[in-house]
C-alpha cells in the first residue's frame, strides 16, 4: 500500500501548480475546491485512469507475488525437515520470485516516470501560448490571483505591467500574417530576456502582453519594465532579406489597499493609453491619482547622456520633459522622437567604438508656417506627409527618419559618408520640387532645405544636433532669392524660425 501512495502523490505532484492542488482534494474525496476549467478537469481525469491503470496492474503483480510466495512457504511447512533438495528448490524458487517481483516493480517505476514526464510536459503546454512560448492567459490569471490572496493575507506587494505592440495591426496587414506572429515571438523574447528572472512573462491577448513582478514593489519593477522597453525600441526583426523596428507602449501599477484584480487591471490599462496618446514607444505609471512617464522615473544608464536645457535646446528640451508636452506624432511611418534620440545615442556610441560611419540630416519645409495661417492645419499635414513619404521612399532600411520639430524632420544614416548623404538630400530635393500642389491662387511648389553633417567621435548628441542646425541654417540662408534674405536674416538663438512666403506660386 506505501508503494501506492508513494506512486500516488508522485504522478499527482507530476501535474504541477493548482492542478496538483486540486487533484490532491479530489483524490481525498473533497469535490469543494472544483477545477478551473473543462479542459483541467479532463486533464485531471486522465491523469486519474492513468494513475488507477498503473495502481491496479502493479496491485496485480503484487497479488501474485504473495500468492507465489505463500506457496513456496506451504511446500516448505509440508517438506520434511531432512529434505535438503526440496529446501534448496524452495529456497531457488522463493529468489525467483524476488527477483522476478523487482523486475515488475523497476519497469513499474519506469512507466510511472515516463508518465509524470508526459503528465509535466502537458501540463506546460496547457499554461503556455504557442506561439510566443511564454505563459497564456491562463497561466496569467492564475498567478494574478495567487499575488492578490498573497496582497490581502501578507500584504506582499505585486506589479503589473501591461504592453501593447505599437502599430501591430498595420504591419501584419501590410507584411502578412507570417510577419506578424515572427514579430509577436521577437516581443515575447525580449521580454523574457530583460524581465524572465524577475516577472511571469505571459501573452495577455493578440498583440498584448503582460508581465507580472511578484514580491516586487513599483519601484524595484519599473527600471525593468523600461530596460525592455528600450531593449524591445534598439532592436531589429529580419522579415526575409529586410529589417524592421518595433516599439511598444506601456502601463504599469501596483495593488494598492482593498483593490482588487479587475481595479488593478483597470489602472494599468489606463497608464497604457496614456502612452499611447504620448505618442507611443514609451511607458507610464499608474501612482492612484495620475499617470507619470516612466522614464521620468528612472535614472538615465551610463550609456544615455544627460541633456541640461538651455537657450536654443528646444529639441533636446521636448525629448526630456513631461509626458503632456511630447510631440503627438500624426506622420504614418515616422519614428517618434524619443525613439530617435534614443537610436541617435546607440549609433554615436558605435561611432565611438567601431569607428562606424553615421550621417546626420535636418530637413525643413520652407513657409509652413504661413502656409498653416494661409491653408489652415489641413493643408500643413498633407504637405508633411507628403514629405515624409518623400523621405522614406529614398531611405534604406537602416535608416532612420523623424519629425522634430514642427516642420522640421531628422534623417540618420548609419554607416554614410558626408558625400553620399548629400547626394540623397539633393534627390529629395529634386523629387519635392517636382511636387505641386494646389491651393486657393494657383499652384504652390514643395520647396525643402536640407542641412547634412557627417558625425565624428567627439561628437555627442548635443554637439551633433548644434553642427547640423547650423548646416541646416546656411542651406536656408542659401536658398533664398538675394532680394530676400535682408528681411529673412535667421535669428542666431532660434535658426529655425519659420519662413514666411516661401511656398513660390508654380511658374505660368
Amino acid at each position: 500500500m506505501a508503494i501506492l501512495i508513494d506512486m500516488a502523490f508522485l504522478l499527482v505532484a507530476a501535474a504541477g501548480g493548482a492542478l496538483a492542488v486540486s487533484l490532491v482534494y479530489w483524490l481525498r474525496g473533497d469535490t469543494s475546491l472544483s477545477l478551473g476549467s473543462e479542459a483541467e478537469a479532463r486533464f485531471a481525469e486522465e491523469i486519474l485512469a492513468r494513475l488507477q491503470e498503473l495502481t491496479h496492474k502493479v496491485a496485480a503483480e503484487v497479488d501474485q507475488h504473495s500468492e507465489c510466495v505463500e506457496e513456496i512457504s506451504a511446500q516448505l511447512r509440508s517438506t520434511p525437515q531432512h529434505n535438503e533438495e526440496a529446501v534448496i528448490t524452495a529456497v531457488a524458487q522463493l529468489i525467483e520470485a524476488n527477483h522476478r517481483m523487482q523486475r515488475q516493480l523497476q519497469a513499474a517505476e519506469e512507466r510511472l516516470q515516463t508518465q509524470a514526464r508526459q503528465i509535466e510536459t502537458q501540463a506546460q503546454e496547457a499554461r503556455t501560448d504557442p506561439l510566443t512560448r511564454v505563459a497564456n492567459r491562463r497561466a496569467f490569471d492564475d498567478e494574478l490571483r495567487r499575488c492578490h490572496e498573497r496582497w490581502v493575507q501578507q500584504g506582499i506587494p505585486t506589479t503589473l505591467l501591461l504592453l501593447d505592440v505599437d502599430h501591430f495591426k498595420r504591419f501584419n496587414d501590410s507584411l502578412g500574417h507570417q510577419a506578424g506572429d515572427e514579430a509577436l515571438r521577437h516581443v515575447a523574447d525580449m521580454l523574457k530576456q530583460n524581465l524572465g528572472e524577475v516577472a511571469l512573462v505571459a501573452r495577455y491577448g493578440g498583440e498584448e502582453f503582460a508581465a507580472l513582478f511578484p514580491n516586487m514593489a513599483a519601484d524595484a519593477a519599473i527600471p525593468y519594465c523600461e530596460r525592455a522597453r528600450q531593449a524591445i525600441a534598439s532592436s531589429h526583426i529580419a522579415i526575409g532579406d529586410r529589417e524592421y523596428r518595433l516599439t511598444v507602449s506601456m502601463g504599469v501599477a501596483q495593488w494598492h489597499p482593498e483593490e482588487t484584480e479587475c481595479e488593478l487591471l483597470r489602472r494599468t490599462d489606463q497608464a497604457l493609453y496614456a502612452s499611447k496618446n504620448a505618442g507611443r514607444n514609451c511607458g507610464h505609471f499608474h501612482d492612484g491619482r495620475s499617470c507619470r512617464l516612466l522614464k521620468a522615473m528612472v535614472s538615465v544608464p551610463a550609456s544615455h547622456e544627460a541633456f541640461p536645457q538651455g537657450v536654443g535646446d528646444e529639441w533636446l528640451f521636448q525629448h526630456e520633459q513631461s509626458t503632456e508636452a511630447l510631440f503627438r506624432e500624426p506622420i504614418a511611418n515616422v519614428t517618434s522622437r524619443p525613439a530617435f534620440f534614443d537610436e541617435l545615442i546607440r549609433r554615436l556610441a558605435q561611432l565611438r567604438k567601431h569607428q562606424t560611419p553615421l550621417s546626420l540630416v535636418l530637413i525643413q519645409v520652407d513657409g509652413y508656417a504661413h502656409l498653416i495661417r494661409e491653408q489652415g492645419p489641413t493643408a500643413g499635414e498633407v504637405v508633411l506627409r507628403i514629405t515624409a513619404q518623400l523621405i522614406n521612399a529614398a531611405m534604406r532600411d537602416l535608416d532612420l527618419v523623424a519629425r522634430i520639430g514642427e516642420e522640421t524632420f531628422a534623417l540618420m544614416l548609419p554607416g554614410t559618408r558626408l558625400a553620399d548623404a548629400q547626394l540623397l538630400t539633393q534627390r529629395i530635393r529634386q523629387a519635392a520640387q517636382r511636387c505641386t500642389l494646389p491651393r486657393r491662387a494657383g499652384l504652390l511648389r514643395l520647396v525643402l532645405h536640407c542641412g547634412v553633417v557627417e558625425a565624428t567621435p567627439s561628437d555627442d548628441l548635443r554637439r551633433l544636433l548644434q553642427r547640423a542646425r547650423s548646416t541646416l541654417a546656411n542651406a536656408v540662408e542659401q536658398d533664398r532669392p538675394p532680394a530676400s534674405r535682408p528681411q529673412a536674416a535667421l535669428s542666431a538663438a532660434n535658426p529655425l524660425m519659420p519662413i514666411a512666403n516661401a511656398f513660390a506660386p508654380e511658374p505660368k
